[in-house]
């Protein structure tokens, strides 16, 4: 996927701090495919919204957006929201502060039911939902106000932000012995660098070393020489971009790394060849490619392949990844569960308040049973509300991701641990 993907506002100081306070207790908006189709209900027509840059010289979601519109299409199919057959508008925030409020104002006064999938990293979106009551079913938690993870109506199934404390298991499991990190010079990369610490702690295998470079660096042969001198053989990676493609390559065959799914992007690793094959990545869902295990994988995928063929290109199979388009995807599964369980009139409201009584919600194992009622105990973070991910590995030959084992692990359960 392209650039980064759900890792939040992680700003935070030292180990025992974090976890003693952890674990105490509108521009170029339109319709979307596969609105009011099929055999949709005979309700009133209901609007959900997603906000997310295409289009724009920066980074882009058309993927969500095609995975919105699947999703759509077959909710209309099955009868709708509540017997109500939902209209989705796609509101392109542009990678602008002023145009994402505007997507958020939009979303207000066209009375949508949510916001199921939404990406932006300017902030100042939430707010304005949170004063409407409309719930933000999905977001990608990047907001530079850290809104998203913090609002009482903002709902985060992808638990990236959790990725270094779940790293070091992965690493472990493909092969790993001793750990180390490798993070900026910077305060705001604390936490990230904190969990990795947590990561290893909790499995036995203390993280060193802990490097730090400069934002600025460009030559990474001194770190890459440093970190090997160590002896460790598996490194959790705290940057970003050009830095984290740097650490992949320059430590080829020598030393496991490991990252957040949809922050590295495919086509670039391709170039690496070989060199790349012993990264993996800690990632929310299954990959794409397990429908046989994963039945809800599967009729995702059929969803995708019919608003194909229905002439969408956002949903061509070369966009979609196990990240951003299953997020989507899974966000609109939400908003008709718990909306079919709405008594009364199908409002933003009476959903909000739907969503708060909701536990054990069922998603089809590709995430774990959701209790919308109980916050994380993390300060900043607490509404990320699945906290498992699983691993993957980079597999050169055929140019992507492929499933690192069965197991699941538990981020929250992990930080747990290592404070125990």
């Amino acid at each position: 996927m392209r650039g980064r993907w759900a890792l939040g506002r992680l700003a935070g100081a030292g180990l025992a701090a974090v976890l003693a306070v952890t674990l105490a207790g509108c521009g170029g908006s339109g319709s979307g495919g596969g609105q009011a189709s099929g055999t949709a209900g005979k309700g009133a027509p209901v609007k959900l919204m997603i906000i997310a840059p295409v289009g724009t010289a920066g980074t882009n979601y058309p993927e969500m957006v095609g995975a919105t519109r699947a999703a759509v299409r077959a909710v209309n199919a099955r009868g709708g929201i509540g017997g109500h057959p939902v209209v989705l508008e796609h509101c392109n925030e542009r990678n602008d502060a002023a145009t994402a409020k505007k997507c958020a104002q939009q979303a207000v006064d066209d009375h949508v039911l949510a916001v199921v999938g939404e990406v932006s990293g300017s902030g100042g979106i939430m707010p304005i939902l949170q004063n409407a009551g409309i719930p933000s079913i999905g977001s990608a938690g990047v907001s530079a106000d850290g809104s998203e993870l913090s609002s009482p109506i903002s709902y985060v199934i992808s638990p990236l932000t959790f990725y270094p404390a779940v790293c070091p298991s992965l690493l472990v499991k493909a092969g790993a012995s001793k750990i180390g990190v490798v993070g900026y010079d910077l305060s705001a990369s604390d936490r990230l660098i904190t969990m990795a610490e947590a990561g290893g702690k909790a499995i036995g295998h203390p993280v060193d070393p802990k490097l730090r470079v400069p934002i600025t660096t460009s030559d990474f042969t001194p770190t890459v020489s440093q970190f090997t001198r160590s002896g460790a053989d598996g490194a959790v990676l705290v940057v970003f971009d050009q830095a984290a493609y740097a650490m992949i390559s320059k430590t080829g065959q020598q030393v496991r790394t490991c990252h957040a799914a949809g922050t590295l992007s495919p086509t670039f690793l391709a170039t690496l060849g070989p060199a790349a094959d012993k990264l993996v990545v800690a990632t929310p869902f299954p990959e794409l490619g397990q429908t046989a295990e994963f039945p809800e994988v599967a009729r995702m995928v059929r969803e995708l392949d019919a608003e194909q063929a229905a002439g969408d290109a956002d949903a061509a199979p070369a966009l979609r990844t196990s990240t951003s388009t299953t997020n989507a995807w899974l966000s609109v599964q939400i908003a008709e569960k718990v909306g079919n369980q709405v008594s009364g009139d199908l409002t933003s409201k009476n959903l909000l308040a739907q969503l708060n009584r909701t536990r054990h919600l069922d998603l089809g194992t590709i995430v774990p049973p959701l209790d919308l009622t109980t916050p994380t105990p993390i300060p900043g973070a607490e509404r990320i509300f699945n906290t498992t991910m699983r691993g993957a590995r980079w597999d050169s030959a055929s140019k992507s991701f492929v499933p690192l084992g069965t197991q699941a692990y538990n981020g929250l359960d992990i930080l747990r641990r290592a404070a125990s």
